[in-house]
């Protein structure tokens, strides 16, 4: 069964440039480890509730791009989940396998607008209690690319087992995902609930952060 709302994550082009800019929301780092194998910086950061993954290789290709680029969900059931959705028709990424970081088992899928969604099935638990000490009061939502909103929501909704708890907003744990069919990126927007109004704005590899009044 699907039961958590993880995290959002993706690569990075700078890692202590991505770190300071969310240490000034009141990020703080909750797990942090080097990846071998691929030469990859693996950090966790927690955002009021919300997780954000960032990665960043020693060795990136040519084509590197950057910027968050999936949403990841816990199971405890990786091969059945997987399984299941594949057979539904959503796109294979990649099969379930043990993660580089060593922790536990992961496998990728497309939703029915092309983002990216990681499925992981672990033990290890990075989450801590709420942070508050920063201006971030709420990671409010992740929002993603939803053209075709009826798809996404079935896939949300139905088959992921999130709860709608408007039109185009669904929750899973802690925390969201908003359905933004004008999206032109998969992971569009981070939505913040802020103690004190401030102007919407990027992080250092251009994902949209905006900022909702507390």
């Amino acid at each position: 069964m699907i039961y958590e709302l993880n995290h959002v994550g993706g690569p990075v082009r700078d890692l202590e440039a991505s770190l300071s800019f969310y240490g000034e929301l009141g990020a703080e780092v909750v797990d942090r480890l080097f990846m071998q194998g691929p030469r990859v910086h693996r950090v966790h950061i927690q955002l009021a509730t919300g997780l954000v993954e960032l990665l960043n290789s020693e060795q990136p290709g040519a084509q590197a791009t950057y910027g968050l680029n999936h949403v990841g969900f816990m199971t405890d059931d990786l091969d059945g989940d997987y399984a299941r959705l594949i057979a539904l028709g959503y796109a294979e990424i990649s099969s379930p396998r043990v993660a580089g970081s060593g922790q536990g088992r992961l496998a990728f899928l497309s939703d029915p607008n092309g983002v990216r969604v990681e499925l992981l099935q672990r033990s290890e638990e990075f989450r801590v209690p709420p942070i508050t000490t920063g201006p971030v009061r709420q990671f409010s939502y992740v929002g993603l690319a939803a053209p075709d909103l009826d798809a996404a929501a079935e896939f949300y909704g139905t088959h992921l087992g999130m709860e709608r708890v408007s039109d185009d907003t669904f929750r899973l744990g802690a925390d969201a995902v908003k359905l933004l069919p004008s999206a032109t990126t998969t992971i569009a927007q981070l939505g913040l609930t802020t103690s004190t109004p401030a102007p919407d704005t990027q992080d250092p590899d251009g994902t949209h952060l905006t900022f909702l009044p507390h």
